[in-house]
């Protein structure tokens, strides 16, 4: 796939994130999807303190909710809650001359200016990491008081939390030469092992709902699993098997090499932002022969929407037709999705 550089979504220089309502949107729905959560969880284990019940499935939900909200405590802890306070600083970006930018397996280091050495230390994925090597500069937001802060990427509105380090990361290196298509194959790849994750995860979903409805029986004489519970599950099955298919669509787009297409956009909805990272919003496309189309994105990635929004672009492979999905993104980014004209 040729690479293009186009105008992509960057902070504002100088002011905080948090100037975007979209930002502030962002953490509290994650927040709120956090909280919520935990508090379900807990009330599951309270329940199950109280009562006193008996069994494998009544203990093994027990556990399941137990690591949820740990990790639910952990994420609003160490996740939200500094990035509530990142976004209220302003933006930088980072320019790592030869010998500034160090890469290993998983992380990067950039080394900041100023009299003593002072490394940022951020695990990135690999199309990321890509593109930094590619593009040499990247937006900061922080560090706070603790060296904690957020790198994101040309393009993308889903930063990586990191740290200011004496020192770069074990076995860096230089990067070297990134070939014009590496970042798009990078992040396909990324979307493959996603999607098995998600996969396995609502799969393994489908199975919890059952034995949380043989811990029901067990605890407090509920029904026993029947033919409803086994319609739940069967969804939870389905919903594991989509996943992979959607990102198949947008793996054979990326591998046949199909021409990128520029369509002007006007969005009519400000992006509704999900806890998941993705978001829903709609709009009129220009297509080339010069007809409008409705353009919707159901809970799209952030990182497309804010693009479209930022530069009033819409970049599709292959040709746009009208009434099915189209694989849309950025040129040269880790950046794809799925939008549909009508």
């Amino acid at each position: 796939m040729e690479f293009t550089r186009q105008r992509v979504y960057e902070p504002h220089l100088g002011e905080p994130a948090a100037t975007d309502p979209l930002e502030v949107e962002i953490v509290e729905k994650g927040r709120s999807r956090l909280i919520t959560s935990s508090v379900c969880y807990a009330l599951g284990i309270a329940l199950a303190v109280l009562f006193r019940p008996a069994g494998p499935a009544v203990w093994t939900v027990v556990a399941v909710f137990a690591v949820l909200v740990a990790w639910s405590v952990w994420a609003l802890a160490r996740r939200i809650r500094p990035l509530g306070r990142l976004l209220r600083m302003p933006a930088v970006v980072l320019a790592p001359a030869p010998g500034q930018l160090l890469v290993s397996d998983r992380t990067v280091s950039i080394l900041l200016p100023g009299p003593e050495p002072r490394w940022v230390v951020v695990r990135m994925p690999r199309s990321k990491r890509l593109l930094l090597a590619r593009e040499r500069r990247v937006f900061m937001l922080g560090p706070d008081a603790r060296g904690r802060l957020v790198l994101r990427v040309p393009g993308s509105i889903i930063g990586q939390f990191g740290r200011v380090r004496t020192a770069p990361a074990p076995e860096s290196r230089e990067p070297g030469e990134v070939a014009p298509d590496a970042v798009g194959i990078a992040f396909v790849r990324e979307l493959r092992l996603r999607a098995a994750l998600v996969s396995a995860a609502f799969l393994a979903g489908g199975a919890f709902v059952w034995v949380v409805a043989e811990a029901g029986a067990e605890a407090f004489g509920f029904p026993r699993p029947n033919g409803v519970t086994a319609v739940f599950c069967a969804a939870y099955a389905l919903l594991g098997v989509a996943r992979p298919l959607q990102v198949r669509s947008i793996a054979r787009a990326v591998v046949r090499t199909q021409p990128w297409t520029e369509l002007g956009v006007t969005l009519d909805t400000p992006v509704e932002p999900h806890a998941s990272g993705t978001g829903n919003a709609m709009g009129r496309a220009t297509l080339p022969d010069g007809r409008v189309a409705r353009v919707r994105f159901g809970r799209q990635p952030l990182d497309l929407l804010v693009n479209v929004r930022e530069t009033q672009r819409l970049w599709v492979l292959g040709a746009p037709e009208r009434g099915r999905k189209l694989v849309a993104g950025v040129p040269g980014h880790p950046v794809l999705g799925h939008v549909r004209l009508d």
